[in-house]
């Protein structure tokens, strides 16, 4: 019941709000996305750095600098957006902070910090990657044309992906765990992953249904703005689709590793904000490089 308040939640404030910013605020490249994205990505590798925390006592990190990991990237792009940098300032971003976190563990007052030296750099690197680096692509999407109409898609077929599977699978145990009630037996999906065990096939083939349809119904409603095939559509819609599953799976095993439920508290009934946009982080490259290769 939780999972379905924070849906209709999500449905009737954070849809609408993410909506309006794409429609009514497309000024400089979508600059107003563009500072949530970042600001997103700061929070989520805050939350990522309470994971290593939780599982490496000998973990240390700023509550300053971890922010500033998550940011780097997408304050690069949405920078290279508005052309105060160039293209290749993100692979000198990432070398100079990289540089920046081999450097800093040399700085140990004491010799058994060393002992966490692998350990810090490898989850320092981790954090300046997930999910900046997954999320820059959304302020990416805006180097193609029609960019406003190309983000509201991306974004549906993301949520309608999430929710159709959510509600296709709570029906699906719902039914199948009245009839095994009334047989006096118990009832466990056959399709079952380790790290979701929840999740079953209908969800999963209802999810990947809702992409490709949210896909090929844009096409047919905006054809002036969504210049595909039906075939590429349906292509798009199948990619983002198994790419939004996958990212949502992926942080529900650093979330298992950590030993968490959520990632966080900071949306009441959702969890943090990592719960809310593992969908969407596997599915944004995917897009963005399938619209390079259709487009």
């Amino acid at each position: 019941m939780r999972n379905l308040v924070s849906r209709i939640l999500l449905w009737i404030v954070a849809v609408p709000a993410i909506i309006s910013l794409i429609l009514f605020l497309p000024f400089r490249n979508h600059l107003a996305l563009a500072l949530v994205v970042v600001a997103a990505s700061a929070l989520g590798a805050s939350e990522l750095a309470a994971f290593f925390a939780q599982r490496d006592a000998g973990y240390r990190a700023s509550g300053v600098v971890i922010p500033a990991l998550g940011a780097a990237l997408p304050m690069t792009q949405l920078l290279i957006m508005q052309g105060v940098l160039s293209q290749t300032a993100v692979s000198g971003v990432v070398f100079a902070v990289v540089a920046l976190i081999l450097l800093g563990q040399v700085a140990r007052r004491e010799a058994e910090g060393f002992a966490f030296t692998l350990s810090n750099t490898a989850a320092n690197t981790f954090l300046l990657l997930y999910p900046g680096l997954f999320l820059s692509f959304i302020i990416r999407i805006d180097e193609f044309e029609g960019a406003t109409a190309l983000l509201l898609l991306f974004l549906c077929m993301v949520f309608f992906n999430d929710t159709g599977a959510y509600l296709a699978g709570m029906a699906y145990r719902g039914i199948k765990s009245r009839q095994a009630e009334r047989r006096g037996e118990e009832w466990a999906p056959r399709f079952t992953l380790p790290v979701s065990p929840h999740k079953t096939v209908v969800g999963f083939v209802a999810g990947l249904a809702s992409s490709v349809v949210t896909a090929l119904g844009a096409r047919w409603l905006f054809p002036g703005h969504i210049q595909i095939s039906a075939g590429a559509a349906a292509l798009v819609g199948l990619a983002v689709g198994l790419a939004t599953i996958s990212g949502d799976l992926i942080e529900s095993a650093l979330k298992r590793s950590a030993t968490k439920k959520d990632s966080g508290t900071i949306i009441p009934g959702r969890g943090g904000i990592l719960d809310s946009i593992d969908s969407v982080l596997y599915a944004a490259p995917v897009f963005y490089y399938l619209l390079r290769t259709t487009l």
